[in-house]
């Protein structure tokens, strides 16, 4: 079995919405998306996940990465984020999936 790490963004007044693109998550009325990139949370972000094993993401947070890393050939992170493996906790998207290296977890995540 596995240990699994996880990585938050969060601000002191809990706000885990949003934290790397304006249009990241609107739900709500959401109006402060991206509050995470001025204070340095992705490259953060990067150097947790440099030894990591695979990625668990939610539907939200995959659809959410994969909008963006393929389309960024010149970022060092695209590479990494096409190359390792994704495991997808969602009961509403349907295999296959569209990026590669990403497996579809059946019935309950726990």
């Amino acid at each position: 079995m596995s240990k699994v790490i996880v990585f938050v963004n969060l601000t002191l007044d809990g706000v885990m919405q949003g934290p790397a693109r304006p249009d990241e998550d609107v739900r709500g009325g959401f109006k402060h998306g991206g509050w995470g990139a001025p204070y340095a949370a992705m490259p953060s972000a990067g150097e947790a996940m440099a030894n990591c094993g695979g990625l668990l993401l939610g539907r939200c947070t995959y659809e959410n990465f994969y909008s963006v890393w393929p389309k960024r050939p010149e970022s060092p992170y695209s590479a990494f984020m096409d190359n390792i493996q994704k495991y997808v906790a969602s009961r509403t998207l349907k295999e296959p999936l569209p990026w590669k290296n990403s497996t579809l977890l059946k019935g309950d995540a726990e």
